[in-house]
């Protein structure tokens, strides 16, 4: 059971101790809001992404929300000169796009606890046409264990989120701003 007193207030996922403490920390649940960090904002400078994917005890939506964040349906399809940069660059997420893939086909994922937003659901069923329909480039390993089905919805007692680019405890903004849980 997490206990959410010893949770550092911010997490800065382009500080290397920090990178670290979220290794060592073995949650999903963190590990879920630094890939959101390091993707959609700071960028991955010590790796923790390619680190993620080879870690047995990812959740699945994690791996869901690093593929639908990306440009997925340009790599999926092979179309990668058009892929877009995110806080990663594109050599790098091409990269960690094919290890998720190929994971997804070898052994899956045995969490899926987490849950995504409900906004993903129409990229997870374009993700399934596109393997569905033919069109998944031949160098890619359909991400089945990933997209094959709906993702729940999301966990609601998270212990971050992620503010710009900063993992923010919960528990802070509980202590800082009570009026908002009441």
């Amino acid at each position: 059971m997490r206990q959410d007193a010893d949770l550092p207030d911010e997490i800065d996922i382009t500080k290397a101790a920090d990178v670290d403490w979220v290794k060592a920390r073995a949650d999903p649940a963190i590990w879920h809001e630094a890939a959101i960090a390091a993707l959609a904002y700071v960028g991955d400078e010590h790796g923790f992404l390619t680190w993620l994917v080879q870690q047995a005890q990812m959740d699945r939506a994690t791996a869901g929300w690093i593929l639908l964040a990306s440009p997925f349906r340009e790599f999926l399809t092979g179309n990668r000169a058009s892929m877009f940069a995110t806080g990663v660059a594109v050599p790098e997420l091409i990269e960690i796009l094919t290890a998720l893939c190929e994971r997804s086909d070898r052994v899956g994922f045995l969490n899926d606890r987490l849950g995504l937003e409900h906004q993903y659901e129409e990229m997870r069923q374009t993700c399934m046409a596109i393997i569905d329909n033919g069109e998944l480039d031949p160098r890619v390993r359909a991400p089945t264990a990933i997209v094959g089905m709906p993702f729940a919805a999301p966990r609601e007692n998270m212990p971050y989120s992620v503010h710009d680019g900063m993992l923010i405890s919960t528990q802070f903004f509980k202590r800082t701003l009570p009026h908002l849980f009441d």
